[in-house]
């Protein structure tokens, strides 16, 4: 087992701590940065992320001002987050799941990226949408997965249906984007997302804490929030 040299707390959602409490096995690093670490585990990302990283809902939150340079494999289960240098523990559970509204915000955004007839169709939503937008964009979560995201989780908030925009999500997402993406539209259709996003739809913050996460993702999150109106 990899050597440990610090030992530190951290928060995640009920169902990372529940991943988290498993028997002890390797997860490869697919994504080192001094905010966050992402890893495969068994097919799922799971990120450890610094007090400034986005609290995305796959994550292990920690207090750390930045993580140290991290690669190669982690040791993940038994309670326990190990990567070189590093072990983190569990000790509070937070909830990313989105609250009940009777409306969601409408928001004027434009994202020239994404062809405007896949955006009126999820507006409608068809789920011949899905395979328009899934992993178009560039990043870690192209903006078209964000805005599948966003929708997924005003549908939940809204009390409506998700189907059948999220079986087409899940049959298509492991092919065609990123495994953070895959995770985190999974997140998104359980209607867990991350706190900004929250904010909003309790009506707590403007959009502009939301639109300023990533480089496109907040307007992504946004304006899926707008199509699931």
């Amino acid at each position: 087992m990899t050597r440990t040299a610090l030992a530190v707390t951290g928060a995640a959602t009920a169902w990372v701590h529940a991943r988290m409490a498993l028997p002890s096995r390797t997860a490869r690093v697919v994504h080192g940065g001094r905010d966050a670490v992402y890893v495969d585990d068994g097919g799922v990302c799971l990120g450890l992320l610094s007090r400034t990283a986005v609290a995305v809902p796959c994550g292990v939150r920690t207090i750390l001002d930045e993580l140290p340079d991290l690669a190669g494999t982690a040791v993940i289960g038994d309670g326990r987050f190990v990567l070189d240098g590093i072990e983190v523990a569990v000790t509070r559970i937070f909830d990313a799941h989105v609250p009940v509204v009777d409306s969601l915000p409408r928001v004027d955004v434009v994202c020239d990226e994404l062809p405007e007839p896949a955006l009126a169709m999820l507006g409608m939503g068809d789920p011949r949408a899905v395979m328009l937008l899934l992993g178009r964009g560039s990043g870690l979560t192209p903006v078209g997965d964000d805005v599948l995201c966003g929708w997924l989780a005003g549908r939940r908030a809204l009390g409506a249906t998700v189907e059948p925009i999220a079986s087409e999500v899940r049959r298509l997402a492991p092919t065609r984007t990123t495994l953070l993406s895959t995770t985190l539209l999974d997140c998104a259709a359980r209607g867990e997302v991350i706190p900004q996003l929250r904010e909003v739809l309790s009506h707590r913050s403007s959009l502009d804490p939301l639109l300023a996460v990533g480089h496109t993702s907040g307007l992504g999150l946004a304006l899926g929030l707008s199509l699931a109106a």
